[in-house]
């Protein structure tokens, strides 16, 4: 490269001349030494056989214009290293001028058919003039492919990002997809939980609700008797009161049950003394289960405080102890014992109950699931109780669990809840 080009960061054109002939390259050289085109000059690189050309165009991608002979080595040595260009170095963009000095021997039609030739001369056609027209023609051919090379790599680079923004995008909708399928699928399992809970409310309901309007019915024929039987009416009346209460406590327990499933729930917490708890508990449930002919017994200690929602957890114990009423027969026992475990504070509720079947065990704490066993003294059940009491264990951290002793023999039902870090060891 001149150093005043080299200087200035123009490059100038490379072209290759190959000939087996010396003086044909000093002609060149002589004829090309003030050529410039578009304030480029020239960089001339010489080859004097096609082994040496084919050397040349390897190494040096960049020449624009290959000015070769045609008979070196061999009549064809020319030709074939035209068929190498193409297709070996798979180079479609040097323009090639093929030069000879036996024209008959290569006869140009065939020559231009079958190889990728730019132009054809004889030796004695390349005048000084007649080769600058040549070369600037060839040269003005080579920018315009350089300049669509550029542009379809470039076309390729904005096609290769487009391709990766439309993956992208697409991904990103794919996700977005998958989000609204999720929350759909979540949509409608809410759904069915709805009606399901709403057939469950229907069908809890319609038991107290017919013996009411039975026993209505009953009390206006007893209205219309004279005198009036008091006593039969009083009878009446209390099961209509009990009927009633049953439905009080029915719906307390699905509006806390609905509240307890609620995703957005927050505990109150305080400190909360466990033994007070389970007192209270005990007390409330006492009366049922006297009525039943049951023995509720506690076994706690006088103290025993965690930091918690005292609502929450008494509601979860209610439900583990009210069970235990609901299903245990007449005549027997239900211990409701609290102490300090290695894992924590355990409340244990045991009755002497039907016990749970293997299939019990497996949608024990599910929601909406009925068990085998059955109400002893004709008790609604909602079928959430033990559901949503494991989900308040869960928010306390604690867990809650169910040891069957055999059937006939009961069952243990086990709150356990973690203690305060500060809490010290019995």
């Amino acid at each position: 490269m001149p150093q005043n080009e080299e200087a200035s960061g123009t490059r100038p054109w490379t072209v290759a001349v190959i000939d087996d002939d010396r003086a044909v390259h000093e002609a060149t050289l002589f004829a090309l030494r003030d050529y410039r085109l578009d304030g480029r000059g020239l960089e001339i690189l010489s080859a004097s056989s096609a082994a040496e050309g084919r050397r040349l165009v390897a190494e040096r991608p960049d020449i624009a214009v290959i000015l070769l002979d045609v008979v070196m080595e061999r009549d064809d040595a020319g030709l074939s290293l035209v068929d190498f260009i193409r297709r070996d170095l798979a180079n479609e963009t040097v323009r090639i001028v093929l030069r000879t000095g036996q024209p008959g021997q290569a006869p140009e039609r065939r020559i231009v058919i079958d190889h990728d030739i730019n132009d054809y001369k004889a030796k004695t056609e390349l005048t000084a003039d007649r080769l600058f027209t040549t070369l600037t023609a060839a040269l003005r051919s080579y920018a315009q492919l350089e300049r669509l090379g550029a542009a379809r790599r470039e076309l390729a680079d904005a096609n290769a990002l487009l391709e990766q923004r439309v993956a992208e995008r697409t991904a990103s909708l794919r996700e977005a997809n998958e989000r609204l399928a999720a929350r759909s699928a979540e949509l409608a399992r809410a759904n069915r939980l709805k009606s399901e809970m709403l057939g469950t409310i229907a069908h809890d309901l319609k038991n107290p609700l017919g013996i009411i309007l039975g026993r209505m019915e009953m009390l206006d024929d007893l209205v219309r008797q004279e005198p009036p039987p008091r006593e039969t009416m009083r009878a009446q009346v209390e099961h209509v009161r009990n009927s009633a209460r049953h439905m009080c406590r029915m719906i307390d327990a699905l509006i806390a049950d609905a509240m307890g499933d609620a995703l957005d729930i927050a505990l109150r917490r305080g400190p909360v003394d466990l033994a007070v708890l389970v007192a209270e508990v005990a007390a409330s449930n006492r009366i049922l289960a006297e009525r039943k002919g049951q023995r509720l017994t506690m076994e706690v200690p006088e103290r025993l405080m965690i930091t918690g929602d005292a609502d929450r957890l008494r509601e979860a114990l209610d439900n583990l102890v009210s069970n235990a009423v609901k299903y245990s027969p007449g005549g027997t026992n239900i211990t409701l014992s609290l102490a300090r475990e290695p894992g924590g504070a355990a409340c244990h509720v045991r009755d002497e109950g039907p016990g749970l079947l293997a299939e019990d065990e497996m949608r024990l704490f599910g929601r909406f699931q009925r068990l085998s066993a059955q109400p002893t003294g004709g008790e609604s059940a909602t079928g959430l109780g033990l559901f949503i009491t494991r989900r308040i264990a869960e928010l306390h951290g604690g867990t809650v669990t169910a040891q069957s002793h055999g059937p006939g023999r009961g069952t243990t039902f086990s709150l356990l809840l973690p203690l305060d870090d500060g809490d010290d060891p019995p």
